[in-house]
């Protein structure tokens, strides 16, 4: 019989990596979740939504006025590559987080996987957007709170986004300190017209919904820098100005005009 070789192992993490460090170790809640009574009933269709909304306590016995996302496979990070994992995501998964790792440390724009720059991950999507056509991609600035975001979103668009997770995840104000990416794969307006985002992110599965008033509060308070506590001992790459510089994460995000799968309407 013809001898068969065993596949390569895969590429190594950069050095000082240690994917079980406790900044990484994501304990998700129950894949099955007992949701009491008709709490969120009207998503039932849409098990991961109904989770997130149940979750984060959103339309929890009303519907919502207007919802829509798109369901993009979650990927967990391995190291400190939350806007390389957010991008792999948009990407669904084609190339992978550990591609796109490589890229950006060719390019210099990281050394261990952080994205600690709104305009090097904005190079990096719109090079890994190209053939989607012209103006894929474009770098915002200023506030997410705003009419040009909302629209974005109601026409099928996603956002990357830096912001300040707090230990949940969900948006918080540590001035930078806890600074992670997310993917804005959709939206939902609640029966007071309150404004929603669904997100993804690598340090969990779960869907997120998030206020948009709170992710716009928490992009604009980043502005210093924290050594992260699972990594005391890895040098990152922080852009000239740092995170509040013209390159950084303060009040900066990258808007995608839509994904080429279904969008689903849930209203």
């Amino acid at each position: 019989m013809p001898q068969t070789s065993d596949p390569p192992p895969p590429p190594p993490l950069p050095s000082g990596i240690n994917p079980a460090a406790p900044v990484e170790a994501t304990k998700d809640p129950p894949a099955v979740i007992n949701i009491s009574g008709d709490e969120c009933g009207w998503a039932w269709e849409y098990p991961e939504l109904q989770k997130g909304c149940y979750l984060n306590r959103v339309c929890q016995y009303t519907p919502p006025k207007q919802c829509q996302y798109y369901s993009v496979p979650s990927i967990l990070q391995v190291g400190p590559t939350c806007g390389l994992t957010a991008l792999s995501m948009l990407l669904n998964g084609h190339p992978s987080a550990a591609e796109i790792l490589e890229d950006a440390i060719a390019q210099e724009y990281t050394i261990n996987g952080e994205m600690f720059s709104a305009q090097y991950l904005y190079e990096l999507t719109r090079k890994h957007l190209d053939g989607h056509g012209p103006g894929a991609c474009q770098l915002h600035e200023g506030r997410l709170c705003c009419s040009k975001v909302k629209e974005l979103l109601q026409a099928g668009g996603c956002l990357l986004v830096p912001y300040d997770a707090d230990v949940n995840h969900a948006p918080c104000l540590k001035t930078g300190h806890r600074a992670h990416w997310a993917l804005i794969v959709g939206y939902l307006v609640d029966a007071h017209d309150k404004f929603y985002v669904l997100a993804r992110h690598g340090k969990t599965r779960n869907l997120a919904v998030w206020s948009l008033d709170d992710l716009s509060e928490s992009n604009a308070n980043l502005r210093e820098f924290a050594q992260p506590k699972g990594y005391p001992d890895l040098e990152f790459i922080q852009p000239p100005g740092g995170l509040a510089g013209s390159l950084g994460l303060k009040k900066r995000a990258i808007l995608i005009n839509g994904l080429p799968q279904q969008i689903l309407h849930v209203r």
